[in-house]
């Protein structure tokens, strides 16, 4: 809808309804006084009618103008655009900050080996957005799985700890200073070139089941009801993104982050795998990441997207609240640039 069509519309609903309000209250101060006065609802309609004729014209002029500044706004190539915004944002990993921090994890996967020895069931395994491509250059770490033997530990909850103690252990040592246990890992929190940095450790124990070598299971290490949960590290490595893919990703993500949006990276990540395989993919770039946000509008209310290492496990299965959110910002974005390509500098745009 153009904004004179809009405004107009928004213009005779305010004052409209507002006008009638106005005389339900003189009516009703009326009626007080004077008790022998009745209602008056041809009188209260009539209210609302000339509020909404005045509010029509007026939001039809202010939108007019509106329309006609829009008109003469000179296009920018969004496609151009917005692949400036995936590069400028996006994680270099030819960058010191990040080398610095590959160096550290190298290092930390050889001392882990040495210490934990023959309980890993085989090479530690990079994983999530700064391994496939799809990391910001302002909110990176690195992801490390270990998959333990079956008889390693009598538990998940045991492994957990135990690896937790070795980490600890490493508190002082190449530029660590910390380690954080987390919900299904433990961060290990480093110091390089006076910022702090991350490295999360993933641990599961490998299924006893015959011929099984990748699925097993993640402690989920929640206080108040430790438990734990199945999973397949090697299918979600292969978990695969084309190179456009990672754009629309690494986009969106920007985008989420600008706007705060409950948005996981996980389900985003999935929703455009979705929004590839139901929808006809257009040619344009832009046109492309429009079509992945019309395609979260329209089914994150109804969509089951479960992981692709658990399929117990909902993204979905969010709040409505968070649904709402997320929903009212694709639709914004979707509805600003139909009417005004250009949007795209204040949606993408980085502060």
């Amino acid at each position: 809808m153009n904004k004179k069509g809009k405004y107009a519309l928004n213009g005779a609903l305010m004052l409209g309804l507002g006008n009638a309000l106005l005389n339900a209250i003189n009516q009703l101060n009326q009626m007080d006084k004077e008790p022998s006065k009745t209602f008056d609802w041809g009188q209260l309609l009539g209210s609302a009618a000339k509020g909404a004729v005045v509010g029509a014209a007026g939001g039809f002029a202010v939108g007019a103008i509106a329309d006609h500044q829009n008109s003469l706004e000179k296009p920018i190539d969004t496609d151009a655009f917005l692949f400036s915004v995936v590069n400028t944002v996006r994680l270099n990993k030819e960058h010191g900050s990040y080398k610095s921090l590959d160096e550290k994890a190298d290092r930390l996967i050889e001392l882990l080996k040495i210490e934990l020895g023959d309980k890993l069931a085989g090479e530690p395994m990079r994983l999530g957005s700064t391994e496939n491509g799809t990391a910001l250059a302002n909110n990176f770490d690195i992801d490390i799985c270990l998959a333990f033997k079956p008889g390693s530990f009598s538990s998940t909850g045991e492994m957990f700890t135990y690896l937790n103690d070795c980490l600890e252990k490493l508190v002082g040592k190449q530029s660590i200073i910390d380690t954080r246990e987390q919900k299904k890992s433990i961060g290990v929190i480093l110091e390089l070139r006076g910022e702090k940095r991350k490295i999360d450790i993933v641990p599961y124990k490998i299924t006893a089941a015959k011929g099984n070598k990748t699925s097993g299971y993640l402690y989920v290490n929640d206080p108040s009801n430790p438990t734990y949960t199945k999973t397949d590290v090697h299918a979600l490595k292969n978990f695969k993104l084309t190179e456009t893919q990672k754009k629309i990703v690494v986009a969106l993500k920007h985008w989420k982050q600008k706007y705060n949006l409950p948005l996981s990276s996980h389900l985003l990540q999935n929703f455009v795998k979705d929004a590839y395989e139901r929808n006809v993919v257009p040619r344009k770039f832009t046109h492309k990441i429009m079509m992945v946000l019309g395609h979260i509008r329209d089914n994150m209310d109804v969509a089951v997207i479960r992981s692709i290492e658990n399929t117990n496990n909902v993204l979905t299965d969010i709040s409505d609240g968070k649904k709402a959110e997320i929903v009212a910002a694709c639709k914004k974005a979707i509805e600003e640039y139909e009417y005004q390509p250009n949007s795209v500098i204040e949606t993408f745009g980085i502060e």
